[in-house]
């Protein structure tokens, strides 16, 4: 926006710090202000709190009480979040609120700058634990100011994408919720079988019990063997994504000829064993073999008696083989899944043909979530090409 006026942020905002009140002091959240913390920014506007508050608990801290249609910026814990407050509240030392000069900034147009500098909050954020913006990081930006009515203009057109990425978020979670609601009405709830489906060891769901295993340990694959191309490497960063996230890690042919034993193979069932212990994906029919890394599981099931959507589906969701996996992992720091106790664990395993059912369901519903995947992915794409168009005079 060459053509246009710009001004810093300390030019044209007013701001203030949040803060606290004792929680010592139980009478002081026992008011109707609310009071919120980062965590409550969950959305463009800020609305809802989980605490409420006092006036003698603002008058006794340093939290301010702010009108709606301020602008919220975290600038501890998760610095760049922002939202607009939806109605008259007070925040805690985690947000830093601005009041832009109504005359020369519009709210909404603010937001939206902020959201561009995410990069740029990271790169000046500071602390060992708790990472924190100081409030000159935010006040030293400079937005450039076209008349009010181009910023609401602006403001309006990048509202509108971030609906329909929104909408499109919804959709994909309405159809997870839809995958959980199609397991129960076909099965049962795993925690009571009601249907009485017969119960089993899971290595009785694979051909052998080494089918179960986990991947190499110690020197059996060293960091100094990882290439940048050829048989790719799996991890738990990779399973938690569904296989949606692509490996940056790989090794030789020869190596993964040695290390066969831990090969993952289309339709393998893959789980973590380490971390976010027992969470599982089903490896896709497209990807080539893989190996995976030591902090991963492999189960290859035997199609003779189970199907991989079938059985991952509820290894992944079922109350019943969580408080199981919950038994059968050691270590108080750090978690982990002992593999010979997991190929003890029982899942119940109703007939093949009502899997079958089941696997084509969720296939259907697998490709309307890549329909939506497909459409969010060019949303994003298009919302940044206009986040930068907007603050830079070409939108």
């Amino acid at each position: 926006m060459s053509h246009c006026p710009s001004a810093t942020l300390n030019e044209v905002c007013a701001f203030q710090n949040g803060g606290t009140p004792s929680k010592a002091i139980p009478r002081y959240f026992t008011g109707d202000i609310p009071w919120i913390t980062g965590a409550d920014l969950v959305g463009p506007v800020a609305r809802s709190a989980r605490s409420f508050i006092t006036e003698e608990a603002i008058t006794s801290s340093a939290t301010n009480k702010v009108p709606a249609g301020t602008v919220l910026l975290v600038t501890r814990t998760s610095v760049g979040k922002v939202a607009i407050a939806g109605t008259e509240l007070c925040f805690s030392q985690d947000i830093t609120a601005l009041l832009p000069d109504s005359a020369k900034l519009d709210a909404g147009y603010l937001v939206h700058f902020l959201r561009t500098k995410e990069e740029h909050f990271s790169r000046y954020a500071r602390g060992a634990t708790i990472k924190g913006i100081t409030r000159q990081v935010v006040a030293d930006l400079v937005i450039p100011l076209p008349p009010l009515q181009e910023q609401r203009r602006i403001a309006a057109i990048l509202d509108q994408a971030e609906t329909l990425r929104t909408q499109r978020r919804t959709a994909l979670a309405l159809l997870d919720s839809l995958t959980q609601s199609l397991f129960l009405d076909m099965f049962g709830d795993p925690v009571a079988n009601p249907k009485g489906w017969p119960k089993v060891p899971l290595t009785q769901t694979c051909a052998s019990p080494d089918d179960i295993r986990c991947g190499p340990f110690g020197t059996q694959l060293l960091r100094s063997e990882f290439k940048t191309e050829g048989v790719p490497l799996w991890g738990i960063k990779n399973v938690n994504a569904k296989f949606e996230i692509p490996t940056h890690e790989f090794v030789d042919e020869q190596t993964a000829n040695r290390l066969s034993h831990y090969s993952i193979e289309p339709l393998d069932i893959v789980m973590t064993r380490k971390g976010t212990v027992g969470n599982c994906a089903v490896y896709p029919t497209s990807f080539p073999s893989g190996v995976m890394h030591s902090d991963l599981l492999r189960l290859r099931v035997s199609s003779k008696v189970c199907l991989s959507t079938f059985l991952s589906h509820q290894l992944h969701h079922s109350q019943d083989v969580e408080r199981q996996l919950t038994l059968i992992s050691g270590g108080a720091v750090m978690p982990g899944i002992n593999v010979s106790r997991l190929k003890e664990l029982l899942v119940f395993l109703p007939p093949l043909p009502l899997q079958q059912t089941f696997a084509t369901r969720i296939a259907s519903i697998e490709a309307l979530k890549d329909t939506h995947r497909r459409a969010l992915a060019a949303l994003d794409a298009l919302f940044a090409s206009l986040q930068q168009r907007a603050f830079a005079g070409a939108l």
